[in-house]
């Protein structure tokens, strides 16, 4: 057995020591790579260190061919069904994830193409700089392990700690082989393996959170936000993934998070309050442009939201909201509150009407959590032109004329949904029928007042309208406030009259 593994060794050995017969010595081992004993032999015994300097040369002149050879050589090891993860694992820790996989997918002539070459994309970052240092660290390694050898004794080799071909980008954070922020800049980049880069996402992203809990840890703020956009970025691009994280058990992780985020910032608002009256400010001028500044805790809240929002539109993950269990918290009303918070209010609107589609098997239970909070009646609030309209509720949401118009749209199409068949639907329209609100609002087209391509964008109305890359395009732009075109009800309560056409399209009042 110890003379088969020296065998094994000594053609290693020829690649480093002896030039004329490394053609040779590269065919032997290319015929025995698929065996358990040469891939074990290789990451054990230091095979890789081997076949890594002849494919990444130093200054000795080593053919194309050759090199080639070597990277179709470790293409074959690292598929070895025993040992060949082990030699993968090697492997990383010299080179790039993405040179990697390009070792593993082949032909070698395309990986010694690849390594002459300036890559920068989310799988991989490569430079000239790069090769040459981590040829110099293989040269150095290759001889001091032929040094050992030569002694006459089999060595378990391991790669020192310090030895790495992989250039640490500075800020760029790097989550299951992909550079986030490189991923952000293009994020239809075809990953080779989307699912693996998901799932680093989530467990980095729900730790990160929960980093900021506690300030005895060190942690960079802005990290969260990161993850969250290359999440929803990522599941925008591919919206099958959703369905992944609903069954990954981590949508109940995320409704947490949102809401001990929603608890710290009430909390944090408290404090602030307390402080303000105590010490009046010195610049009352300033007051209300600082009012208007997101602390930490609603950035990290409204990140979260995001997330939820996207994974909404999954049936799977939207099922998954409505699942509670003893003190955690509910989607529903989390998200009524979200109503309320700073950039926050379209967002969560769209989410709910997401929830409650018609194909979630699970929306009587949310339309049971919206009748409890008195979410009908909030919504109704939102429409209400005469108490909470547009000089009113929308004034303290800060909404312009966009986002109102786009929010009492969405305000309707929640409470359609609420009001679909369903085991609670008769106490929603018992609601609604009662409502002067409801009876002027309810048979419109509301969608007129949608950005144009708002029903197809995987990233809904809410990604839309966020969006100050591009002015939106309405299909129907609403006319100007003008106040004769608006119709008022008058003082007396008799319910408002509905708009004479049927159809509502050329109704003036203003969404």
């Amino acid at each position: 057995m110890v003379a088969e593994r020296m065998s094994l060794i000594l053609l290693f050995q020829i690649l480093h020591c002896n030039p004329p017969c490394r053609d040779g010595a590269l065919a032997v081992l290319y015929s025995l790579a698929s065996t358990p004993e040469l891939a074990w032999a290789a990451a054990k015994h230091g095979g890789v260190v081997y076949i890594l300097e002849l494919m990444l040369p130093l200054q000795e002149e080593i053919s194309m061919q050759q090199r080639a050879a070597a990277a179709s050589l470790l293409g074959k090891l690292v598929g070895q069904p025993m040992h060949g993860p082990r030699v993968a694992i090697t492997l990383a820790r010299f080179l790039p994830d993405g040179l990697v996989s390009a070792i593993k997918d082949g032909p070698g002539e395309a990986v010694v193409s690849s390594l002459e070459q300036t890559t920068e994309t989310p799988e991989l970052v490569w430079t000239p700089a790069m090769a040459a240092s981590l040829s110099a660290q293989l040269a150095t390694m290759a001889s001091d392990l032929y040094q050992e050898q030569m002694k006459g004794r089999v060595v378990d080799w391991d790669v020192p700690e310090q030895a790495s071909g992989q250039h640490v980008m500075k800020d760029e954070p790097q989550v299951g082989g992909i550079y986030v922020r490189l991923f952000l800049k293009d994020p239809k980049f075809p990953l080779r393996n989307p699912k693996r880069f998901l799932e680093g996402l989530l467990d980095q992203y729900v730790s990160s959170v929960a980093a900021t809990h506690y300030e005895a840890i060190a942690t960079d703020p802005e990290l969260p936000l990161l993850l969250s956009a290359a999440l929803v970025s990522l599941l925008r691009v591919h919206p099958a993934l959703a369905d992944h994280v609903g069954y990954l058990g981590y949508v109940p992780k995320l409704v947490a998070a949102m809401a001990y985020e929603g608890r710290r910032e009430t909390m944090a608002s408290g404090q602030a309050t307390s402080a303000s009256k105590a010490e009046p400010s010195e610049h009352d001028n300033s007051a209300h442009s600082e009012a208007t500044v997101q602390t930490p805790q609603e950035r990290v809240r409204l990140s979260c939201l995001r997330v939820l929002h996207q994974l909404a539109s999954s049936t799977t993950c939207a099922e998954a909201m409505a699942a509670t269990s003893a003190g955690t918290p509910q989607v529903v009303p989390l998200l009524m509150k979200a109503i309320g918070w700073q950039g926050g209010s379209i967002l969560a609107l769209e989410t709910l009407k997401r929830v409650v589609g018609a194909g979630n098997r699970a929306r009587d239970a949310l339309v049971a959590q919206g009748l409890k909070v008195g979410l009908v009646e909030v919504l109704l609030g939102i429409l209400d032109w005469r108490v909470g309209g547009r000089q009113g509720l929308c004034n303290q949401m800060k909404w312009n004329e966009s986002e109102a118009s786009i929010g009492r749209v969405l305000a309707v199409e929640v409470l359609h949904a609420f009001a679909t068949e369903g085991a609670h639907c008769a106490r929603v329209r018992e609601v609604l029928n009662s409502s002067d609100v409801w009876s002027a609002y309810k048979d419109q087209k509301h969608d007129l007042f949608l950005p144009s391509n708002a029903q197809s964008s995987a990233a809904g109305i809410a990604g839309l309208i966020e969006s100050s890359s591009s002015r939106l395009t309405y299909a129907l732009t609403a006319p100007p406030p003008q106040p004769s075109l608006v119709r008022l009800p008058s003082s007396s309560p008799s319910p408002p009259s509905a708009p004479a056409n049927p159809s509502g399209r050329h109704s003036y009042q203003r969404l």
